[in-house]
């Protein structure tokens, strides 16, 4: 699986995504980042998903934010903690608006954007 997931200092998490990606593969990342966070001690993440070709279908997309509730709840960390801002390319921004707003009515911090600044900026604030 072609992804880098780590801390940075600024206090987030930090993962990047480049090539094909399906459901098991975000299974994966999303234990992997959970696991991170809990060491941590640090629940903001900013993923870049620009470069990823996600294979996934409409059905599937509406369980990520459900696979999410159930690996922390799993890793006995409430998931309502994470904050996550997401950078996607704009060809695909209308099929992660679906992800967030699924997310959003599950009580999900999660952002959308197509700029990694907006993103950071998002992300940090208080």
């Amino acid at each position: 699986m072609p992804y880098s997931i780590n801390y940075d200092e600024v206090g987030i998490i930090r993962l990047v995504y480049q090539g094909r990606a399906d459901l098991r593969d975000m299974k994966e990342v999303i234990a992997y980042g959970v696991a991170l966070a809990i060491e941590k001690d640090c629940f903001r993440v900013l993923s870049d998903f620009r470069a990823m070709n996600l294979q996934l279908s409409v059905a599937e997309l509406f369980s990520i934010p459900l696979n999410q509730i159930s690996q922390s709840q799993e890793l006995k960390v409430p998931y309502f903690k994470f904050r996550r801002a997401v950078v996607v390319p704009e060809a695909e921004f209308r099929n992660y608006k679906f992800v967030e707003t699924v997310a959003v009515n599950r009580s999900h911090q999660l952002n959308i954007f197509l700029d990694m600044e907006d993103a950071m900026s998002w992300l940090l604030e208080k």
